[in-house]
């Protein structure tokens, strides 16, 4: 075991070394590069680049970048590029100890441009400034932050066009950088651009060789004004060689040689035919002399075979299927649950009668939910009684307690006795929104099935998650639930529940909503949907009046954004460098309406950011109704740079604390870190 952990360790530093060794390398080419004679964005560009990407190779990128600089450009010039380097390494090193600057790119590669311009602006005014010397100073400067965000963008996004800009604009400043060295008096420049349109038409054919040949063969009139002969020449090499292409490799490789023997002479004359065929011949040797399996390995990266993709959209589907039958299953337990008791007759009515005269009264929370069965069985026997309900005929106890018994009295005096309600239309059409979900979600399916391009977006964010809870006094069980887990599409997944009540009837309820909705969102159903079916499916299923909230907290990995949809939860709090955010949404409970607004408040993510989710417990903690939220914000601005699971414990043992020991309700709290990958 010891010697295989040595091995890989091994096998990792050396991984790293050689990429370290490539990234010096492509920075010492890339600072020789030039546009038009002047433009030498590219040294500038690989150092903004790096700075974001690798930090840890900044400082010996800044060094590789200087040297070739020196080495292509002697002189003042050269010097003020050197100075130019290390303004931007001293510059992108203090941000990074002194992390006053975010980590958006487009803001660190901004304060690149700006030291471009500062340092290159102090050379115009020492050298004698020109108008044109400082646009081009300012046009080189923007030049180069543009390559940077490109080279950026496709290292982070999964997205297949990005990566080829990316690598495109990569490639082609490493070959302008190759322009002037030589090897055996041949161009290195003019050898890879030759054995690029040579892997171009052995892999793609004709198109993709003539593509290849016409790009390359423009490099030399990016670094000079020089008529495009070479241009035309290449492309017609590439189309040539590809015509060639049902004849195998020496098919291909035998078209390349016979257009050059033919065209170079037209298009270059007898010197620049001579190189042209020297060159050629020797990118021929190393394509004849090339396995093939590596030419199989670019081929596959490049073009996907349809077997490949067939296999993969079977699997994907063959899973997706999984997760809907799932998801179907448990509907279908959910919903038998709720038909196997029929004592729901009376619900309907003393759930209109709580809408109609207990709904934003100070004492809701107690009489329907921490006294609420005793609350239902005495409403329920008035509802029994003949005739009008009067206010002296309520308890003692409620009547003490209730600023509205005349509304209360009124309001069960209005209601139809004993009828039992008519579910039959209701059902009938959430059974037909359910069949119009699974439409959609089989829809989407095929949909993904067929779509082409299958790749996999790998999320730039993750997250550590934190949970603690603990029960209301006197209470043995939690009535709250918590459930966390990634979804497909770079998404991850965030649901805390508080059951009405508490123990383990309200436990049962919270525990139903989360799963439920878990696994509807991995099937595929579109969040307002899910929502609502679990609404519905707690609505059917209770015997008695029962709800419970909803705090859903969707996180998008990958474009770092969060959608957030509250049913009768507490505000989420979001810390931000030492700032705290709410996110709050107005929205009752599941499981209280048939149908229920769904609103959904978005928030854009940050590295570093902390989400803490909480139940009314947390918050009720605080005697004082004005201290409810601001308690919680104040601890969570105190609180160090700790793991959520720490926090989330410290947050806990401060509500108990407030509670004086003796929780009044169930409290939960969940935290979550989000940093970037």
């Amino acid at each position: 075991m010891l010697a295989e952990r040595a091995q890989r360790v091994s096998r990792v530093g050396v991984a790293e070394g050689v990429g370290a060794t490539a990234w010096l390398g492509a920075a010492f080419i890339l600072s020789r590069a030039t546009i038009l004679a002047e433009l030498k964005p590219f040294g500038a560009a690989i150092v903004m680049a790096v700075a974001g990407l690798r930090p840890n190779l900044l400082w010996p990128t800044v060094l590789s970048a200087g040297a070739g600089t020196a080495w292509s450009l002697p002189g003042p010039e050269g010097w003020f590029r050197l100075a130019t380097f290390l303004g931007l390494g001293l510059t992108y090193t203090l941000c990074r100890r002194n992390k006053k600057v975010s980590r958006v790119p487009g803001a660190f590669i901004a304060l690149g441009a700006a030291v471009v311009i500062l340092i290159r602006g102090l050379g115009q005014v020492i050298l004698g400034p020109t108008f044109y010397g400082w646009m081009l100073l300012i046009f080189e400067a923007i030049l180069a932050a543009g390559l940077a965000m490109a080279w950026n963008a496709a290292v982070v996004s999964r997205y297949r066009e990005e990566q080829l800009l990316g690598l495109g604009l990569f490639a082609l400043g490493l070959l302008l950088g190759l322009q002037e060295l030589k090897v055996g008096g041949m161009s290195v420049q003019s050898l890879i651009g030759r054995l690029f349109i040579l892997l171009a038409a052995l892999i793609g054919g004709a198109g993709a060789g003539a593509a290849s040949g016409a790009v390359l063969g423009f490099l030399p009139s990016l670094t000079s004004l020089t008529a495009p002969a070479l241009a035309g020449l290449l492309a017609l090499v590439g189309l040539t060689a590809g015509a060639f292409y049902n004849l195998g490799k020496l098919g291909v490789v035998g078209g390349f040689l016979l257009a050059h023997l033919l065209l170079s002479g037209y298009f270059l004359g007898a010197e620049g035919a001579n190189a042209a065929l020297k060159e050629s011949s020797l990118v021929a040797l190393i394509a004849l002399l090339l396995p093939r399996e590596v030419l199989k390995q670019l081929s596959a990266s490049i073009i996907r075979t349809n077997n490949e993709s067939s296999v993969k959209e079977a699997l994907g589907l063959s899973d997706r299927w999984n997760r809907v039958i799932n998801a179907l299953r448990r509907l279908g337990e959910s919903l038998e649950l709720g038909t196997q008791n029929d004592s729901t007759s009376v619900n309907g009515t003393l759930r209109q009668v709580e809408r109609l005269v207990c709904q934003g009264c100070p004492a809701h929370k107690v009489c329907w939910e921490l006294e609420g069965d005793k609350l239902r069985e005495v409403l329920k026997d008035l509802l029994k009684k003949e005739g009008p309900v009067l206010a002296p005929e309520l308890p003692e106890w409620l009547k003490g307690r209730c600023g509205k018994a005349w509304e209360l009295a009124q309001a069960l005096s209005v209601q139809p006795r004993g009828r039992a309600l008519d579910k039959g239309s209701s059902l009938g059409l959430h059974l037909g929104l359910q069949f119009q979900a699974l439409a959609q979600v089989l829809e989407e399916t095929v949909k993904e099935a067929s779509a082409s391009d299958d790749e996999e977006l790998q999320p730039y964010f993750t997250v550590e998650v934190g949970y603690a809870s603990c029960a209301r006094d006197r209470d043995l069980t939690c009535g709250d639930s918590f459930l966390a887990g990634p979804l497909d599409g770079g998404k991850y997944l965030l649901v805390l529940s508080d059951g009405m009540g508490a123990g383990c009837e309200a436990r049962k309820e919270s525990r139903t909503a989360v799963e439920l909705l878990k696994d509807l969102l991995a099937a595929g159903f579109p969040q307002e949907l899910a929502l609502r079916f679990v609404n519905l499916v707690l609505l059917l299923r209770s015997p008695s009046e029962s709800f419970a909230t909803l705090d859903v907290a969707v996180l998008d990995l990958v474009q770092g954004r969060g959608e957030f949809l509250k049913l009768g939860a507490c505000p989420t709090f979001l810390l931000r460098d030492n700032r705290v955010l709410t996110v709050r949404s107005q929205s009752l409970p599941v499981g209280i309406l048939e149908d229920i607004p769904v609103e959904t408040v978005e928030e854009e993510l940050h590295s570093g950011d902390v989400l803490v989710m909480v139940s009314d417990g947390v918050l009720e903690a605080h005697k004082e109704i004005a201290e409810k939220e601001r308690w919680l914000v104040a601890a969570l601005k105190r609180a160090p740079d700790c793991h959520p699971q720490e926090l989330a414990d410290r947050l806990l043992k401060q509500a108990v604390a407030l509670a004086a020991g003796r929780p009044a309700d169930d409290m939960s709290i969940a935290v979550a870190r989000i940093q970037a990958d």
